[in-house]
């Protein structure tokens, strides 16, 4: 994929900021994000970073608006600017500092609650199917941070253990597995290939499964592959795991190799493959870092488990990564579930939840979250725009419904993005300023496709396809609505906008995947994903037009937390967060961002340090 300068400024001039007065840009924002209907989880269609949640914010930090000020007129204990699992948490971690009379105002600027957190459901044929819209997976180790073990527990979860057991599989009955789906464009001819023994080392390596990569089912593989004899040849023995390729390298020298070296140099110039299995393997760190392999270094590679040979570290995984081989979905809408048990036990009424486990299920009135008089509010569809510190005193002003509005408050905690920090508040002292706006976010899409039946996936007895060089590089299907392929389910499509094989820094491969995500309209997108499905799936029988009932496009333009990147030199320890980053007086930061990790662990544990900083 190439991103030209149009891509840029079709980025740009979606923000419909340019041009238009602050007053234009109030109303602006209202029109295309106007106050939800009452489920927002229901909405199909454009969904993550939809319209109207970034109108004000690029106002602020790409026109440079400036807004009059306006009265106060509510006052709060505390007021959280970001509704996600950290903005969230910290209300939640504040109360029991504080006391549970305390009054807090949470803001936030989407339709919905949980910030990277969504809850996404459908219906078909009379059947509720529930899934997740981003941050899905409780992470390897998570139960051992404190921070997360305070909240679970005191969420009603074991976090040692998943609140439910594993329903029955019906796809593993039907012996469906995986396959990879090669296309025309960049190996030759369109070519369906049964297995994916290097999806299953990975898994295998990384500890999600036991045992090893399957040779016989590798040499199957392989054989069928649309690959030249090379490099099936030089494939094989990096999955054999048998040769070192860096023998004049050891010790310490190995290690800070392994950091600086782009796994895709790797794979060309030490393991001898050549241009079409670099791309067989180009996209398998999507998942994990919203990176290529030309995008990661070798040492990020190994601890997903991609292979690269003898005498390398043994995967013991990445603690920053949110997804990972070895992480693990607790509930069916992921994440979702953890933010409405937090916004249940700040806000009683919204929710009867008489067990957690039974969260994903209870009935959510949205009516609920802002009420006067009751302690918690929770406001969306509402952008903070200016935070100014005054004393002992705070006063907030944000965007809702066309109009500006202000609130005064003792203690302020910003769990939003950390790169609008700074325009925020512009008070924050330049070293702080200087990291946050260095915090580009990595883009990303997840696509829920509401499948009428799954015969087609059921006559290739596969549930998961990896598709190594088109735009959704890998889909899988997710529980079902029953047990027979007549029966709906959903179908999970993963989009990273990356730029490969360009040698940028990830900070810069960032900015320009927002930029493409930001000018590709809806009606674009879908076409796309109709499109490929039929073309992937069509020798089947399969036909968009008649299996696919809805579609939920999770654009997160701003999506995973930017993690430190060894390519750039930027050695920060495993466990440790951005330094220098806290907040100034009575303001403090939280957000994953602040960790540099986009993890639910990471989420958490700023949350509760945010209360922590904050003065008595």
């Amino acid at each position: 994929m190439t991103i030209t300068r149009r891509d840029f400024l079709n980025g740009t001039a979606l923000t419909i900021a340019a041009g238009l007065a602050p007053a234009q840009l109030l109303h602006a924002q209202t029109r295309a994000g106007a106050p939800s209907p009452s489920y927002p989880p229901a909405l199909t269609g454009l969904r993550g970073n939809h319209p109207g949640t970034y109108t004000l914010a690029h106002s602020l930090a790409r026109e440079g608006a400036k807004y009059p000020a306006v009265l106060a007129r509510e006052a709060y204990d505390l007021v959280v600017v970001g509704g996600g699992l950290s903005g969230l948490a910290a209300a939640w971690f504040y109360r029991r500092r504080f006391g549970a009379n305390r009054r807090i105002l949470i803001l936030d600027n989407h339709d919905d609650f949980g910030g990277h957190a969504k809850r996404n459901e459908f219906t078909v044929r009379g059947k509720r199917l529930v899934t997740y819209g981003g941050s899905a997976e409780m992470p390897a180790g998570a139960a051992s941070d404190a921070a997360v073990r305070e909240l679970l527990a005191g969420l009603g979860l074991d976090p040692a253990q998943p609140p439910a057991g594993a329903a029955a599989d019906p796809y593993a009955a039907l012996g469906m597995g995986r396959a990879v789906f090669f296309d025309a464009e960049h190996f030759g001819r369109d070519q369906w290939v049964a297995g994916d023994p290097f999806g299953e080392g990975i898994d295998a390596r990384s500890g999600a499964r036991p045992g090893g990569p399957d040779a016989a089912a590798l040499s199957r593989f392989l054989d069928s592959a649309p690959l030249p004899a090379a490099d099936r040849a030089a494939l094989a023995r990096l999955a054999a795991g048998t040769t070192d390729y860096l023998p004049a390298l050891s010790g310490a020298a190995r290690t800070a190799a392994l950091r600086a070296m782009r796994y895709a140099t790797f794979l060309r110039d030490h393991a001898g493959i050549g241009l079409a299995g670099q791309r067989f393997l180009r996209s398998r760190s999507h998942d994990a870092y919203a990176l290529d392999a030309d995008g990661i270094s070798v040492a990020a590679a190994i601890a997903i488990g991609l292979p690269a040979g003898a005498n390398m570290p043994a995967p013991a995984g990445n603690a920053r990564l949110g997804k990972s081989p070895a992480s693990r979905l607790w509930f069916a809408d992921g994440n979702a579930s953890l933010a409405r048990l937090l916004v249940q036990s700040l806000i009683p009424g919204v929710a009867r939840v008489a067990r957690a486990a039974e969260v994903g299920s209870a009935a959510f009135d949205y009516s609920r979250l802002d009420r006067d008089g009751q302690p918690v509010r929770l406001r969306l569809n509402s952008t903070a725009i200016a935070v100014e510190p005054d004393g002992p005193i705070t006063r907030v002003t944000y965007g809702f419904s066309g109009d500006l509005h202000r609130v005064e408050a003792r203690h302020v905690v910003l769990a939003g993005y950390n790169m609008m920090i700074p325009y925020l508040l512009p008070s924050l002292p330049a070293q702080q300023k200087a990291i946050l706006h260095n915090g580009a976010k990595a883009p990303l899409v997840y696509t829920k496709v509401a499948l009428d039946h799954w015969q087609a996936f059921a006559a290739l007895r596969t549930r998961r396809i990896h598709a190594p060089a088109m735009a959704y590089t890998d889909l899988w299907l997710e529980p079902p609505a029953g047990t027979e392929p007549s029966d709906p389910a959903v179908l999970h499509m993963l989009y990273v906008p990356t730029v490969p094989d360009s040698g940028m820094p990830a900070r810069d491969r960032f900015r320009a995947g927002r930029a493409l995500l930001l000018g590709t309209p809806f009606d674009a997108m879908e076409r796309d994903i109709r499109t490929q499905l039929d073309r992937m799936l069509g020798h089947q029988g399969f036909a968009a037009k008649d299996v696919v009932r809805g579609i939920t496009v999770n654009r997160w333009a701003h999506g995973y937390s930017y993690m430190p990147d060894s390519l750039a030199g930027e050695n920060v320890a495993p466990d440790a967060a951005w330094p220098g980053l806290a907040g100034v007086g009575n303001i403090s930061i939280a957000n994953s961002d602040n960790a540099g990790s986009p993890s639910l662990t990471a989420a958490v544990g700023q949350g509760k340090r945010a209360i922590e900083r904050l003065p008595g």
